[in-house]
C-alpha cells in the first residue's frame, strides 16, 4: 500500500497511476494503471476550484493487462473517490465526516451481506483530524437515488429530473416501482444490519470504537460533546422564538400542536433524561446509521437490490428511529398512512428472524413514531437557524405535523430533542 492516506496528484486533474496501482488496484500484477483522469462530482456547496480541491471525485482509471498470447489488452475503470479537501478538515473535524471511512474499515467485513454497501476499494479515516478518504464503486451507471421514487416533496429532489430515472428503473425490471417497495426492501436489510449489532457491547463498545457517534453517550460519559449538540439548537430555538415575530426571513406557518411540541423538547434537554432512555444494560439499542432517507439508498436497477451510502453519521442509537426518520424524510402523509404499519411489521418480522428475541413490534411502533419524530425535531429547529433554509424547515414541519396528528402525539409524549 501506498504510504500516501490521500491520493498524490500530478496536477489539478490527474492523479499519480502509481497511487492508484498500490491502494486501488492493491497492486494487481495483471492489471496496470497507466492513467487517471479526475472530474469534480460535489454538489454544489462542495464543489472545489479544481476537481483536486473538490469532496466526491469521479476517477477514469484507464489499466493495461497482458493477456497469455503476450497482447496488451486497454481497459477502463471508474470509482468514486470521497475525501475531505484540506480546506474543509476544520468542518470535518467538527462533524465527524471520518465516520464513513471508519465505518467502511472497520463494520464491512461484519455485515451479514457486505454487498448491502458499494465495494470499497480503499478507506482511510482520521477522526481527530477530519481527515477521509474513500474509494468505492462508481453506481452511476448501474443504479439510481431512491429518493427519485418518492416524488418532488423532499427538498433535495427540487428541481431534479425525477421521472427519468423512475423510468429507467422501470424499464430495467419491465415493471412499476412502487414507493412502498423500496421502503420495504430498505426496512428490511436495515433491520438485519441493527439485528446483527443489537446491543453487541463486545464490538460497539470497545475502546476502537470511540469514533462512532453516541458510544461516549451510551456509556454516561461525553456530556460535553452532548450538550454542544443539544444547545446548539437550544441557541437557535431562543433565538428564533425571539425574532420570528419581526422579520419574515425566518418564519414558518405553523401548526400549534408542533410548536409545543418543539418548545417541550427544547426545554425538555436533560442529560439526565438521556441516560435513562439509552444505557448498555437497559434500553435497546444498537448500530444505526443516523442519516437513514431515501437519498442515502441506491436501487440497483438490474436486480432491485440496494446499496446504503453515506455512513457519516453512524453511530449508537435506536433502531427503530432510524426508520422514523427516514419516513418523515420523504414519504408523503397519504402514502404514509397507508403502509407505515405494513412497513415496521416487516422489519419488525426481519429483526426477529435475524435474532433478535428480546423486543417487541410494540417497541419498534413507539420508537419510529416518537424516536422518529424526536429525531426531527432536532433537524427542524436546525433548519430555523440557516439563512436561505425556510423552505426546507417548512416542508419538513409540514411532514411532522401530520405525522403527528395522525398518530395522536401531543408535547405530552415528547422528551427532548435527539441529536
Amino acid at each position: 500500500m501506498s504510504e500516501h492516506h490521500y491520493p498524490v496528484w500530478l496536477d489539478d486533474s490527474r492523479i499519480d497511476p502509481a497511487w492508484v496501482q498500490a491502494n486501488v488496484l492493491n497492486n494487481s500484477l495483471e492489471r496496470r494503471a497507466v492513467s487517471c483522469i479526475v472530474q469534480d462530482w460535489s454538489n454544489k456547496g462542495r464543489l472545489g476550484a479544481s476537481p483536486r480541491e473538490g469532496a466526491t471525485l469521479q476517477l477514469t482509471i484507464t489499466t493495461t493487462t497482458t493477456t497469455n498470447d503476450k497482447k496488451t489488452e486497454t481497459h477502463s475503470l471508474r470509482v468514486i473517490i470521497k475525501q475531505v479537501p484540506e480546506k474543509g478538515r476544520p468542518l470535518s473535524q467538527q462533524l465527524g465526516l471520518a465516520r464513513e471511512a471508519l465505518f467502511y474499515k472497520h463494520f464491512l467485513s461484519e455485515l451479514s451481506d457486505p454487498t448491502t454497501v458499494p465495494k470499497i476499494y480503499y478507506s482511510f479515516g482520521d477522526i481527530t483530524k477530519g481527515e477521509k478518504c474513500v474509494v468505492m464503486e462508481d453506481l452511476s451507471e448501474s443504479a439510481v437515488d431512491s429518493a427519485v421514487f418518492f416524488g418532488p416533496g423532499n427538498p433535495n429532489s427540487w428541481n431534479k429530473d425525477l421521472q427519468s430515472h423512475v423510468n429507467r428503473a422501470n424499464e430495467a425490471l419491465g415493471r412499476t416501482i412502487s414507493t412502498s417497495e423500496v421502503a420495504e426492501k430498505t426496512f428490511r436489510v436495515m433491520a438485519r444490519i441493527h439485528a446483527k449489532f443489537w446491543k453487541r457491547k463486545d464490538v460497539l463498545l470497545s475502546s476502537d470504537k470511540a469514533w462512532l457517534r453516541g458510544q461516549s453517550w451510551l456509556r454516561g460519559e461525553g456530556h460535553e460533546s452532548w450538550e454542544a449538540s443539544q444547545g446548539l439548537v437550544r441557541s437557535i430555538w431562543h433565538q428564533y422564538t425571539a425574532t420570528a415575530d419581526s422579520t419574515d426571513k425566518k418564519s414558518i406557518t405553523w401548526d400549534p400542536v408542533l410548536k409545543s411540541a418543539v418548545a417541550k423538547a427544547i426545554e425538555g434537554i436533560s442529560w439526565e433524561a438521556q441516560m435513562a432512555r439509552l444505557n448498555p444494560d437497559h434500553s435497546h439499542w444498537t448500530l444505526v446509521h443516523g442519516d437513514f432517507w431515501p437519498g442515502n439508498v441506491m436501487w440497483m436497477i438490474r436486480d432491485g437490490s440496494i446499496k446504503l451510502l453515506d455512513w457519516e453519521m453512524c453511530g449508537l442509537g435506536s433502531g427503530p428511529q432510524d426508520l422514523g426518520q427516514y419516513v418523515l424524510s420523504n414519504m408523503e402523509p397519504a402514502e404514509r398512512r397507508a403502509n407505515e404499519r405494513r412497513l415496521i411489521e416487516a422489519y419488525h418480522e426481519e429483526l426477529c428472524a435475524a435474532g433478535v428475541k428480546d423486543v417487541g413490534f410494540d417497541f419498534c411502533w413507539q420508537e419510529y413514531k416518537v424516536g422518529g419524530l424526536e429525531r426531527w425535531l432536532w433537524f427542524l429547529v436546525y433548519f430555523l437557524g440557516q439563512e436561505g433554509f425556510t423552505d426546507w424547515a417548512q416542508f419538513f414541519h409540514d411532514q411532522m405535523a401530520s405525522f403527528m396528528h395522525d398518530h395522536g402525539i401531543t408535547a405530552d409524549d415528547v422528551t427532548q430533542v435527539r441529536p
